[in-house]
């Protein structure tokens, strides 16, 4: 076992450890290191790869050196034979147990789920594994694989050319995180490099206040850096993520139906939702700031799957609360950008850009507010922006002094389980600059009550959501011409300069946040995310 001790600081009483990677067969240095630690100490890991999952369950500093790389995958060996004359190209082999994932080069294939792909016809899991999805075959999803649960096999089509016995092929072996911190507050994670786990990172029960900043996660199937288990005041900060899958993710084929197949592949018929930054249940006051999410599935998400409907029961109404997620730059995600559901209770979101999202700004049933979003960039999102769905929110709701960019229209009123008329009382969209050549609002669904509060908007195009009544959507301007810097910032002549609204009293006679004294230096705010002068 190669841990060192280092010196004792005086002040603190911690010491500082540094671990080695273990040599070839030898016992995995990590866990020994972290059961010897004492509170408040340091752990520093030097360069190399750490092949276990770990937990912490006191409060200490984990970090590492530059090269410092904790991977969950093992080398799969197996005996690969053709899957026969019915699935051309595919190769099987036994494998007893589920693996979490398989990855090719470092690189997660896109995973069929048996129980999903049953159905007969273009997506039933065999034809998948042949031809790929029947518009764009396999020339954006490269490859596939699926684990049979009666024959205990797997079967898998790589890319042409490339065989399993010639391939790099490594396996998750177990559905956990690399790296747990449970039961302990404080904690610091930080300069570490994740690849090759079903969780990269997991902040669970009783791990209050821990800070993960400065991570570089190269690959999950499920989840990046997960917030559950009620804990409260964690940071994430200064992250990058990615999930390192073997897929297109910038696809030749914009905005059509063959496009859509890359979403269909894994929430018809595979493992749903990855997500990059997810809170699920997770306690108070969380900081999501600074990070850097490429192409994953989705960015940042505050919800649980069991409440997207008012059908629903609330589990907690302090899920969530106070958290901030601010300062983030999330791109090429194959669904929503940020997802905001369950209480929203004091929830801001501001400062973030989200670039070529799926689904921008995506709400998932806030129930109760008050949920502020502020001063955020959203470029190219396609086919939504900022969308409501799944069901009605009554919660109370401010989406201002955003700018939106690109082709689809800046708001989207589409309700999927259609189990009542849509409506959004409590809800207000203003002092937004709207570059987008399909307007303001999208074409809402039939039974949708247009009953947001709109004001001082700038539109590129189209026309109020209330024609032809006055007292609806005050102040707002249709049809001007609207040019932006390398910066999103509007020309000094622009209409959106002096546009919007002062909002220095409009929440109960306060300023909403990011609204208040000095916010503007016109006349009044520039309308968008951006103050021109």
């Amino acid at each position: 076992m190669s841990v060192l001790l280092g010196a004792i600081s005086l002040t603190l009483q911690a010491a500082e450890i540094s671990v080695a990677p273990a040599s070839a067969g030898a016992e995995q240095p990590l866990p020994a290191a972290l059961k010897a630690a004492a509170e408040g100490d340091v752990l520093v890991l030097k360069p190399g790869t750490y092949r276990e999952a770990v937990v912490i369950d006191k409060r200490l500093t984990l970090k590492g050196e530059p090269g410092a790389v904790l991977d969950g995958t093992k080398p799969l060996q197996a005996d690969w034979q053709p899957a026969g004359t019915d699935l051309p190209g595919v190769q099987t082999c036994t494998l007893p147990t589920q693996p979490a994932g398989l990855l090719l080069d470092g690189r997660f294939i896109a995973e069929l789920r048996y129980d999903r792909a049953q159905k007969a016809g273009d997506w039933h899991w065999k034809t998948l594994l042949k031809k790929g999805p029947p518009l764009s075959g396999f020339n954006e999803i490269k490859a596939l694989w699926i684990w049979h649960p009666k024959e205990k096999r797997a079967y898998v089509r790589l890319p042409d050319g490339i065989t399993p016995v010639a391939a790099k092929l490594t396996f998750i072996p177990l559905d956990q995180p690399i790296l747990s911190v449970k039961g302990a507050s404080g904690v610091v994670i930080e300069n570490l490099e994740l690849t090759g786990g079903a969780v990269s990172i997991s902040i669970g029960e009783g791990a209050n206040q821990t800070q993960v900043r400065n991570c570089r996660i190269r690959s999950y199937e499920d989840t990046g850096i997960g917030i559950s288990g009620g804990a409260s005041q964690c940071t994430v900060e200064n992250c990058e993520i990615t999930r390192g899958s073997l897929e297109e993710w910038m696809p030749s084929m914009e905005h059509n139906r063959a496009n859509y197949e890359i979403w269909r592949i894994h929430k018809d018929v595979g493992k749903y939702d990855r997500v990059g930054i997810n809170l699920i249940r997770a306690g108070v006051g969380n900081r999501i700031l600074n990070n850097r999410l490429d192409r994953v599935f989705d960015g940042i998400c505050i919800g649980d799957y069991k409440a997207e409907s008012l059908d629903d029961p609330l589990p907690d109404a302090t899920h969530g609360k106070g958290t901030l997620i601010a300062g983030n730059v999330i791109e090429n995600t194959r669904d929503s950008g940020i997802e905001l559901g369950v209480g929203c209770v004091e929830v801001e979101v501001k400062e973030n850009t989200l670039r070529r999202t799926h689904g921008g700004f995506r709400f998932k049933v806030p129930r109760i507010g008050p949920v502020f979003i502020h001063h955020n960039r959203l470029i190219d999102g396609s086919p939504f922006n900022f969308w409501f769905s799944m069901d009605s929110s009554p919660a109370e709701g401010y989406i201002y002094h955003n700018t939106i960019v690109g082709r689809k229209p800046a708001l989207a009123l589409h309700v999927e389980k259609g189990k009542r008329d849509f409506s959004v009382p409590k809800w207000h969209f203003l002092n937004n600059l709207l570059v987008t050549r399909e307007g303001y609002l999208d074409e809402p669904d039939k039974g949708t009550a247009v009953d947001f509060t709109s004001a001082h908007n700038v539109s590129l195009k189209g026309a109020s959501p209330w024609p032809g009544d006055a007292t609806k959507d005050q102040g707002s301007r249709y049809g001007v011409t609207i040019t932006l810097d390398e910066n999103g910032a509007p020309a000094a002549d622009s209409a959106a300069v002096d546009a919007g609204l002062d909002l220095g009293s409009y929440w109960n006679g306060k300023p909403l946040p990011g609204a208040g004294k000095g916010s503007f230096k016109g006349a009044a705010p520039d309308a968008g995310a951006v103050e021109v002068r």
